[in-house]
């Protein structure tokens, strides 16, 4: 039987990197085994003149075994020959090996002439130079970097040869550091890291623009200086670099050899991890993008280190181009060093959390999607979805669409596809319904009260006419609300698994029947308002609070003007938004929202009255969002003595003693924390069986305020108990909502 070609490629590249002839030869023995077609067609590849290609782990140390799983080059690591002190061309003195990739060392040099200034150079290795491929892919570095004039590139200066024929080319000398030990030294906060990668996207968007693309963007090779204070990246190594214009970047032939995979695996794109990846486009560096902004936001990558050192070759690029990583926003949540990782941010663990979750964690993963027609369709389009987050503006980013979940749900379960679609058929008509019913009792409210001030001596029929309307418009309103509790359970039941697509399709249908309001009850705004309220809520129920926004937004604008900005029904409307804008990450706007709601319902309700209590505990809640958690004490304790009076176990008190210990654990004050954060949690997961919704979405928070305590407590036991109990629960597309109450 023939050798299998795939089996001969892996032997030949793990071959490849052994240190000598001899290891090679027990290697064989021991993997080809009697095989004797298989050995000849390794041996043959080994004596073949390959061309080597770069190292993908040049990032790495010598010693780290991580060299060795995926270099497609036949020559081993040789540490760099001293040749400090030796003149280049004439005019560059060599002063000190400042970086080494798969090709060539970067030396800082001093130029002499025609002016004296500090460079740095570039060499091809010594043990390179006569490779054929890496004099091609060095000159088409060369002219890359020559293609581009960008502040956040370094500069090509000179190029040339030196006295032995090796060519060199000087650019100018970055002494910065890799953008995430620059990010972490400076401890800048996540929107400062935000606005320093919008530059780096600045100049993998020029490069592209010259029809460069790099194909190894990492931190690594993007330094960062300091100028008056300011951050100030440079991308630098353009050593893997592929022209996409009809100019080539080298007059050499310039080919990747067989079983090369050029890149690093940590941030290489899933079409760059194959054998034969000749398909790559702008969209690669992209996703290189997505990963460096990862690694900005969590401290890791989507794939860790220790994966890539456990896998085998061929198990590592199936994982890159198959495996989708964790969300941002859960990678922090299941995080060892989350407190060091929020202090290296200028925030606290918990906040930082929620500031990722929603629509950072939508933009990453947009970047990071195995689907290349599915990211961003270039570096410009990434930046300005940071921006627009950064400006609190809505981003194209978002959950994946209905089909593309509904393609991936039904693909895995085939068998209940059916009955979920009934069920959903079931819901749009329930919603359809009650809404039209809404309309029609109120319609037939206002009618009667018409007829009763026309007519006084029809005084009897119209009090009989109201409270058939009356009656009925309670018993649509029931319904309705009847309704939403079994989106929310459906909802539950969807989520058990990260993707599902009847959420989605819900959602959908919602926006659809907002946007039919305007023309379906025209003269009459607070029906309008009070059916965009419900839209607006059922929305953030189901997870989308970034398009429940506009909406809940609309809603509170007719309440206000109509009714007043303290009727209740308008601070109802306000608190709702409020509760939008926390779920969707923006709960910088929510405070103001809540502060405004909160004193509005003690003025029109008073202070004991639930409605109040719960405004105010969502201002608290709030606060917590915003790391004030001295702030949020003295609101939590007082709803929690006055729920402990009323209603000492139900929900709410449970999650307000909850609430209480992270605001104490926000403080320092760990001793007082730790019996309130116990209570609460166990308070709250015997009574989520009756309320499925919260218990989805506030027993993880509860989960992860008792993990934060133990890890300053230092006490790994019970952190890993309770990582282990909140493993429990998928993380949530967003918080839930604070309805009114």
């Amino acid at each position: 039987m023939p050798a299998d070609p795939a089996r001969a490629k892996s032997l030949f590249l793990a071959a490849a990197d052994l240190p000598d002839p001899a290891a090679r030869a027990a290697f064989l023995d021991r993997e080809c085994g009697g095989d004797a077609d298989l050995r000849g067609r390794v041996e043959a590849l080994l004596r073949a003149d390959a061309p080597p290609g770069p190292d993908l782990t040049a990032d790495l140390p010598p010693d780290d075994p991580t060299r060795t799983a995926i270099r497609g080059d036949t020559t081993a690591y040789q540490p760099p020959q001293d040749v400090a002190g030796e003149v280049v061309a004439g005019r560059y003195k060599l002063l000190e090996q400042i970086g080494e990739g798969g090709m060539g060392a970067v030396w800082m040099a001093d130029q002499t002439e025609p002016v004296r200034r500090r460079v740095a150079l570039k060499l091809i290795r010594a043990d390179r130079g006569g490779s054929r491929t890496i004099l091609a892919r060095f000159e088409a570095e060369r002219q890359a970097i020559a293609l581009m004039d960008h502040p956040h590139i370094a500069k090509l200066l000179d190029a040339g040869t030196a006295a032995d024929g090796q060519p060199f080319f000087v650019m100018e000398l970055v002494k910065g550091v890799p953008l995430t030990d620059f990010c972490d030294a400076h401890r800048l906060t996540v929107p400062d890291r935000l606005a320093v990668f919008r530059q780096v996207c600045g100049a993998v968007r020029h490069a592209h623009q010259e029809g460069v693309i790099h194909r190894d963007l990492k931190p690594t090779n993007i330094l960062v200086e300091s100028h008056d204070g300011k951050p100030v990246p440079k991308v630098i190594d353009f050593g893997l670099a592929k022209a996409v214009s009809p100019v080539p970047l080298t007059d050499r032939s310039l080919f990747t050899g067989f079983g090369s995979v050029l890149g690093t695996p940590l941030y290489m794109a899933p079409e760059q991890a194959r054998f034969d990846a000749v398909d790559v486009d702008t969209r690669a560096d992209v996703y290189a993008l997505g990963v460096i902004l990862y690694e900005l936001l969590t401290g890791t990558t989507p794939l860790t280190r220790e994966a890539i050192k456990k896998a085998a070759l061929d198990e590592m690029l199936r994982v890159i181009r198959e495996q989708d990583p964790p969300t941002p926003s859960h990678r922090l949540s299941t995080a060892d060093a989350k407190p060091t990782i929020a202090a290296n941010r200028q925030t606290e663990p918990a906040r930082l959390g929620r500031f990722v979750r929603g629509e950072l964690d939508w933009i990453v993963m947009k970047a990071l999607s195995k689907d290349r027609d599915r990211r961003y369709e270039s570096a410009t389009g990434f930046a300005k979805d940071v921006e627009r987050f950064l400006n609190r503006e809505p981003v194209s980013a978002g959950p994946p669409t209905a089909g593309y979940r509904a393609r991936k749900f039904v693909a895995r379960n085939k068998g209940p596809v059916a009955a979920a679609g009934a069920v959903l058929l079931a819901l749009v008509a329930g919603v359809v319904g009650t809404t039209l019913g809404l309309v029609e009792a109120r319609r037939q409210r206002d009618a009667a009260d018409t007829a009763r001030q026309a007519e006084s001596d029809r005084a009897a029929a119209e009090r009989a006419a109201n409270e058939v309307a009356a009656k009925r418009l309670a018993q649509v309103e029931r319904g309705n609300n009847l309704l939403l509790g079994i989106f929310a359970d459906l909802d539950i039941r969807l989520h058990k698994r990260r993707e599902q697509p009847l959420d989605v399709v819900l959602a959908d249908r919602l926006a659809a029947a907002a946007d039919q309001l305007d023309g379906e009850a025209v003269g009459d705004p607070q029906l309008v308002a009070a059916l965009q309220n419900q839209l607006g809520l059922s929305l953030t129920y189901l997870g989308f609070p970034a398009r429940a926004v506009p909406l809940l937004e609309k809603g509170r604008a007719t309440l206000a003007a109509t009714l007043g900005p303290d009727h209740p029904d308008t601070l109802a409307g306000m608190n709702n938004l409020a509760g939008a804008y926390e779920c969707a990450g923006r709960p910088a706007d929510a405070v103001p929202l809540f502060e405004r709601t909160y004193k509005g319902m003690e003025a029109k309700l008073g202070p004991g009255h639930p409605h109040t209590l719960g405004s105010r505990g969502n201002l608290a809640g709030a606060y917590l969002a915003v790391g004030r958690f001295a702030a949020a004490e003295p609101h939590l304790r007082e709803v929690l003595a006055a729920r402990e009076k009323t209603q000492p176990d139900v929900w709410n008190t449970f999650n307000t003693r909850s609430m209480l210990g992270g605001s104490l654990l926000g403080q320092g004050r760990l001793g007082e924390a730790e019996p309130l954060l116990l209570a609460g949690y166990e308070g709250m997961k015997q009574r989520a069986k009756t309320i499925p919704l919260q218990g989805r979405d506030r027993l993880p928070d509860a989960a992860d305020r008792l993990i934060e305590l133990y890890v300053a407590l230092n006490k790994p036991d019970e952190v890993k108990k309770w990582r282990a109990e909140r493993a429990k629960y998928p993380p949530p597309a967003a918080p839930p909502p604070r309805p009114a109450g």
